[in-house]
């Protein structure tokens, strides 16, 4: 047992870890605590609660936030299987969230009926997630998605108790809307098995097939009920919008036109036209391979780091192909997988891929050739001919002016927290955009980073064979994946997108070492320029490293990588950051309260940076 602490803050840390792992009923459990981790009663992971570090002052408020935290997280632990939950789960990403909200919502009120201490303190995290994300200030239904609302409103329906105050506004809008759907003892199917989970998931199911959710059924496929019409009708489309209406039908015609394999029954099936593009494709990617690269300012760790980071051993590091992380026929059902579970968010997608793709086009200008043997005649000396005729005919042709040489490498935070729907739009996304860049000639490549294993793996194996040294630095091995390389098609790469979605692919992330292998990979390509795009959604995480190390080693590295990148290179960097503030990293930055607004926040600053060459 561990011996109880002297220090105030350190003792109300070993009493809530202790109290964590009573209500867990897991007294070996690993709990961390870190500056890392926001009060937003997230559950991560179940294996590795990490709960928020008190700050200096431990006030009252502190305390219910951390404890809150760390309350959820043990009776989460308590009674949720996730084993059971993954056999329920849904490809409908609405349905999946609503379900996981639902579940949430069960595992709060089993605790908030036993325990009114433990219903104090989800309360402090419940009323901080209300105000961060506005529940009293929004003025339709709309403003909230409808997951957060069925876990505020469900959560008090099963447990008894009143919403908090800081709720009421968010309950007295949905409430009606649930109520009119479900009738006025929707929940009570639900109230009677808490105590069940799988009970609970089929009385779940059939809730969100009142709220109009699509549910699979047995085989796995999607129900009739349609995702959205549990909405209140739009009204006919004023002439304000009129020109946003073409604009969406134009989007669909250039979806239905470019996008030909995008459906989930053709998405691999391959006409003879579409064969004889991908030969052609082969042989550019072939020539564009044997092109010699050009020698930039490649990074490495004495440049910025001057033996101040460190890592144990890179003999156990990992940079793969997405395709020689799974077979063929894996990799083409987690690629279906991934369009089932995007299908509802693809066209809205598509339609912001298409505009960033007619805003890029309108940069090119056109010229013209004259006096050419072949072409279009040319109209402006018909007249001299007429006059005589033995002037010979000359033609025109017209002349594009090519984009400036560019490559837009997208980096992917492939870590555990990302699980579930972060990975899946991120996946979609990034297989959309590249499209629209391909279609706008420049090319793409698509990177992901994340470790071989939990916990260090064999670099820490062979640190505790050699008697563990202090200070080690770095202490897991590190796996980088490329989903897409820059000469790739990207035809070729979609299927290898789906391998987000594998299991137990995603783990920790080391965001230094990342950037700086997408930057030497960018820093060796030919074109004159070079975009760095980093999607993430926390700082960066490694227990086996920051265990043994002082505590902010990978956030300090990852400061001084990007410090050197933006100053020293020229490379252009950015990010977009969901649910994390990533602006305290990156000059040029992005954040977003969830990856639902991916989409549009990866279009935006992909069009503000060519905006800024093109103009």
């Amino acid at each position: 047992m561990d011996k109880e602490p002297t220090d105030s803050k350190e003792r109300f840390k070993f009493a809530t870890q202790s109290t964590l792992r009573t209500l867990a009923r897991q007294k070996d459990l690993d709990v961390t605590f870190t500056n890392l981790e926001m009060p937003t009663g997230e559950v991560k992971s179940l294996e590795r609660p990490r709960i928020p570090e008190p700050d200096e002052s431990m006030s009252e408020e502190t305390r219910s936030l951390v404890r809150g935290c760390s309350d959820i997280y043990a009776l989460k632990i308590a009674h949720h299987d996730p084993v059971l939950h993954h056999h329920n789960g849904q490809t409908s990403l609405s349905a999946q969230a609503a379900l996981d909200a639902l579940e949430q919502a069960r595992c709060d009120a089993l605790g908030m009926k036993k325990y009114r201490g433990i219903t104090q303190n989800m309360d402090a995290v419940i009323a901080a997630r209300a105000k961060r994300k506005g529940f009293n200030d929004i003025h339709a239904r709309e403003d909230i998605n409808l997951a957060d609302a069925l876990h505020i409103v469900a959560r008090a329906q099963l447990s008894g108790h009143a919403p908090i105050p800081e709720t009421t506004k968010l309950v007295s809008l949905w409430q009606p809307w649930f109520e009119k759907h479900l009738g006025k003892d929707g929940f009570s199917t639900l109230a009677k098995s808490l105590g069940d989970q799988q009970h609970f998931a089929d009385a779940a199911k059939k809730v969100l097939q009142a709220l109009d959710l699509a549910i699979d059924d047995e085989d796995g496929e999607e129900s009739t009920a349609e995702m959205d019409s549990g909405q209140d009708q739009e009204p006919e489309p004023s002439d304000s919008k009129q020109q946003e209406q073409q604009d969406d039908q134009s989007d669909q015609q250039e979806m239905d036109d470019h996008e030909p394999n995008s459906s989930s029954d053709n998405a691999f099936d391959m006409g003879i036209e579409d064969l004889l593009d991908d030969a052609s494709s082969e042989e550019d990617s072939t020539q564009d391979m044997e092109m010699e690269p050009v020698p930039g300012r490649t990074l490495n760790f004495n440049d910025i780091h001057s033996g101040l980071y460190k890592v144990y051993t890179t003999q156990f590091d990992e940079e793969v192909k997405a395709s020689e992380l799974a077979d063929a026929h894996e990799l083409e059902r987690l690629r279906q997988m991934l369009d089932r579970q995007i299908s509802g968010q693809q066209a809205l997608v598509t339609k912001l891929a298409n505009r960033l793709q007619r805003k890029l086009m309108a940069h090119q200008r056109r010229s013209w050739q004259f006096d050419l043997e072949e072409g279009i005649i040319d109209a402006s000396r018909l007249a001299r001919i007429i006059a005589n005729p033995d002037v010979r005919l000359t033609f025109k042709q017209e002349k594009e002016i090519p984009f400036k040489d560019t490559v837009v490498s997208i980096l992917i935070d492939n870590s555990g927290s990302m699980r579930g729907r972060p990975i899946a739009i991120a996946a979609m996304t990034t297989d959309i955009i590249a499209q629209t860049l391909e279609r706008c000639g420049l090319k793409t490549e698509i990177l992901g980073f994340t470790t071989r294993t939990w916990k260090g793996g064999q670099s820490r194996e062979l640190w505790l064979e050699s008697g563990r040294p202090d200070a080690p630095g770095r202490l897991n091995d590190i796996r980088h994946i490329i989903y897409k390389s820059a000469n790739e098609p990207v035809r070729r790469s979609r299927k290898n997108l789906g391998l987000m979605l594998k299991e137990g692919l995603l783990k920790e992330n080391i965001d230094g070492e990342a950037l700086v292998w997408a930057y030497n990979r960018l820093a060796q390509r030919p074109e004159e320029r070079k975009i760095l795009l980093v999607i993430s959604d926390g700082a960066p995480v490694d227990d086996s490293t920051l265990s043994v190390n002082k505590n902010n080693i990978l956030e300090q590295d990852l400061n001084n990588v990007i410090q050197w990148i933006e100053t020293k290179s020229q490379v252009e960097l950015t990010a977009i950051g969901i649910g994390h503030d990533v602006t305290r990293y990156y000059a040029k930055a992005v954040t977003i309260e969830d990856a639902d607004g991916l989409a549009e926040a990866l279009t935006q600053q992909l069009a503000g940076i060519f905006d800024d060459v093109y103009q």
